[in-house]
């Protein structure tokens, strides 16, 4: 069974405990969760139904860019899955999606993509492609090893980069046909 870990940076938003209930259900005693508070307090979270490992961190100073500052500078630090996830801390995960993801994962040398379901209701990727543009934070399953091997840019559309630079590198790129996740109040 594939493990996967979920790198969340975090300023604080309420909305980050909806993003953490759509995830406590759907994960296992294999994954992990890891969320980096950039420059603030750490607020007190409902995580007692967790059965997967969670880490808190709290950054000083706030390294600000969209969390992908965080991202790189986290990478190394986070435990050793199959699998890492980014996701923003006011989205959520989509009921099922790693149901789905257990099953079509098993390739830790392939880079998949998954759909996501954007603020206006669209669906991104809308084809079979990386690309600047149509490439969501939350898009790529990244095998851990790749997950380094690319940085995050500190310019809005950062994320398409990023998984440009691993999908130039990755042995293999699967793309999903399914949303696992939605941006915002999608």
């Amino acid at each position: 069974m594939p493990s996967f870990h979920i790198l969340i940076p975090s300023i604080g938003r309420p909305s980050l405990q909806r993003l953490i209930n759509s995830l406590l259900p759907q994960l296992h005693e294999c994954d992990h969760i890891t969320i980096v508070f950039d420059g603030v307090d750490i607020p007190v979270l409902n995580i007692k139904e967790a059965r997967c490992q969670i880490h808190i961190y709290r950054q000083t100073p706030n390294l600000g860019f969209w969390g992908h500052v965080i991202r790189n500078k986290y990478a190394n630090k986070i435990e050793r899955t199959e699998f890492v996830m980014h996701a923003d801390d006011d989205d959520m995960y989509i009921d099922g999606a790693f149901g789905k993801l257990r099953l079509l994962c098993k390739r830790d040398d392939t880079l998949y993509i998954a759909k996501i379901i954007d603020c206006f209701g669209n669906i991104m990727p809308p084809g079979n492609y990386v690309r600047e543009g149509v490439i969501n934070t939350a898009c790529g399953i990244i095998p851990y090893d790749l997950n380094t091997s690319a940085i995050w840019t500190r310019r809005f559309g950062g994320d398409g980069a990023f998984y440009r630079a691993i999908a130039d590198q990755a042995n293999h790129i699967e793309f999903l046909d399914f949303a696992i996740y939605k941006s915002r109040d999608a």
